[in-house]
C-alpha cells in the first residue's frame, strides 16, 4: 500500500509538473479569428507583426518547434496562418493556425506569396552570391577579392521606385552608424542605366556606392521581385535576403546588429 502511494505521488507530481512547464511564450498577440476577419485586418497584422524574413522560432499547430523551412512551406501553401505569439525573451515565436473556410481568398493568395518568397529568400542563406564583379559610378570594384573577409550590404531599387527613394535617408543612417566598420560596404544596384544614374544622383542623396544595370543578372539569380530588397553578404556567402515591404529595413539593422555583437565576441 505505501507503495502504490508512493508511486501515486510520484506520478502526481510528474503530472503537475509537465501542466505548469513554463514555455517563453503564451497566448496569440492578434487571435487569429481577427486577422482572418477581412483583408483590413491580415494587411494590419502584416504591417505590425508579421516578419517572416528575419530570425524567429517556428511552431506546428501542436506548439512543437519545426525547422524554418518547412514552416515556411507550410505558410506558402496558403492553408496556415503564422500566428506571432507573446513572448517573454528576446526571440520571436510564431505558431501555424490551420486555416478553415470560409477565409477571404485574398488573404489565402497573399499568404502563398509571402510565405513562397519567405522561403525562396531563406533556401539562399549560406550560398554563394553568384559572379561577384561589377563596378559603381566611382570606379569602385566589387569582385571576389575586393569583398573577401568583409560584409557587403546591397541595395536593390530602381529610380521610379518610390519606396527605394523614400528609405534612402534611413540607409544614409545606416551606414553613417557603421562609418568605423572598414569591413562593411554599402552598396546599391538599379535597373537603370548609367547614364539615367548619373543624372538622378546630382539631385538625390544616397551615400551607397551606386551600381548601374551592370550588375541587374543578380535580379534574376536571387529571384528578387520587389523593391527595395536588401541582401547582405559575409565573404561572398549569402547572410540574409530581406525584402517583406513592411519589415526589411528593420531586419537589416538587426542582421547587422548581429554581426556587430557576433565581432566583439
Amino acid at each position: 500500500m505505501k507503495l502504490l502511494f508512493e508511486y501515486f505521488f510520484f506520478f502526481s507530481f510528474f503530472a503537475i509538473a509537465s501542466c505548469t512547464e513554463k514555455h517563453p511564450y503564451g497566448d496569440a498577440l492578434v487571435k487569429p479569428e481577427v486577422i482572418l476577419k477581412n483583408q483590413a485586418n491580415f494587411v494590419n497584422y502584416w504591417y505590425t507583426a508579421m516578419d517572416l524574413s528575419g530570425d524567429f522560432i517556428g511552431l506546428d499547430t501542436f506548439s512543437k518547434e519545426m525547422p524554418k523551412g518547412p514552416f515556411l512551406q507550410q505558410v506558402a501553401s496558403g492553408d496556415f496562418l503564422p500566428v506571432r505569439l507573446i513572448s517573454d525573451s528576446s526571440s520571436r515565436y510564431y505558431k501555424l493556425f490551420k486555416i478553415k473556410p470560409p477565409v477571404d481568398n485574398y488573404i489565402s493568395t497573399m499568404l502563398q506569396a509571402i510565405g513562397g518568397e519567405a522561403y525562396k529568400n531563406f533556401e539562399w542563406e549560406g550560398q554563394p552570391l553568384p559572379q561577384i564583379n561589377y563596378t559603381a559610378l566611382d570606379g569602385k570594384k566589387y569582385d571576389v577579392n575586393s569583398v573577401k573577409g568583409k560584409i557587403v550590404v546591397l541595395d536593390f531599387w530602381f529610380i521610379g521606385c518610390t519606396s527605394c527613394v523614400h528609405e534612402m535617408p534611413q540607409l544614409n543612417a545606416l551606414k553613417a552608424q557603421y562609418s568605423n566598420r572598414k569591413d562593411i560596404l554599402f552598396a546599391a544596384i538599379a535597373f537603370d542605366k548609367e547614364n539615367a544614374l548619373r543624372k538622378f544622383m546630382k539631385k538625390t542623396d544616397f551615400h551607397y556606392d551606386i551600381i548601374s544595370d551592370t550588375a541587374s543578372y543578380l535580379v534574376k539569380q536571387l529571384g528578387i521581385s520587389s523593391f527595395p530588397t536588401e541582401v547582405v553578404i559575409k565573404d561572398g556567402i549569402v547572410v540574409k535576403i530581406l525584402d517583406d515591404q513592411y519589415h526589411s529595413l528593420e531586419g537589416l539593422k538587426s542582421v547587422l546588429k548581429k554581426e556587430e555583437n557576433e565581432a566583439k565576441m
